[in-house]
């Protein structure tokens, strides 16, 4: 199992679907403004906004997460798991929703970002959302425990050097009554607007600060166009 894998079993038991549902929310506003047909999910995740886009566009989704991808596939969602540079095709639109960016050290996002200009079509739009310097430092970073008696969830997360760090522990009861632990460490890496413009190919169009977890803007939507 890879951490991701861990994170796709304990995401229900972490609480954000809400604010999720609020950031998928402003994806479709974004993209109701552009002449788009066929999308590409990058990272699609449970592929809730996956099921939203396919409500819309012809849309295909991919994640590395192996798990993820079969709770996709059990909604009936078109999805691959894979890297973007094995994608074959061009799309009007690609969207990494939820700080995809921000689990890319900085050299990969370089080549992320130059497989995203590669993947659109000429004209076409990228729509993505980064963590700001407070979505990490304020918001991010803490602890987190959450017992519902037959699971256990621990999380503990500390941002430094424009790096988060989280540890996972997880206790799932088995069927004798004995519980099986699994644990996961995740880091995620903070970009700044300027980094992120220095590494994309693409010219950037539009820029929305926005609330999801507190008073000030934790996160930060960016737009795009080949």
């Amino acid at each position: 199992m890879t951490n991701l894998d861990l994170y796709a079993k304990i995401e229900p038991m972490i609480g954000f679907y809400e604010a999720y549902e609020n950031l998928y929310q402003k994806y479709l506003n974004i993209l109701k403004k552009y002449p788009v047909q066929k999308v590409l999910d990058v990272g699609c995740g449970n592929g809730m906004f996956l099921s939203l886009l396919s409500e819309k566009y012809e849309a295909f989704g991919i994640d590395i997460s192996s798990e993820m991808v079969h709770i996709c596939r059990k909604k009936g969602l078109d999805i691959a798991c894979c890297y973007l540079h094995e994608v074959s095709g061009a799309y009007d639109t690609i969207v990494a929703v939820a700080d995809v960016l921000n689990y890319m050290p900085h050299k990969d996002l370089q080549k992320f970002l130059e497989d995203v200009y590669v993947h659109l079509k000429k004209g076409g739009i990228f729509v993505c959302d980064v963590n700001t310097l407070h979505g990490f430092e304020d918001v991010a970073a803490g602890s987190m425990n959450v017992d519902e008696g037959d699971r256990f969830l621990a999380i503990d997360a500390e941002f430094e050097e424009d790096m988060l760090h989280t540890d996972i522990v997880y206790f799932e009861k088995r069927s004798d009554d004995c519980f099986v632990k699994e644990e996961a460490k995740i880091v995620q890496y903070y970009h700044s607007l300027s980094d992120i413009l220095s590494l994309s190919p693409m010219k950037m169009i539009k820029k929305f600060d926005i609330s999801l977890f507190s008073t000030e803007a934790d996160k930060t939507i960016l737009v795009f166009q080949k």
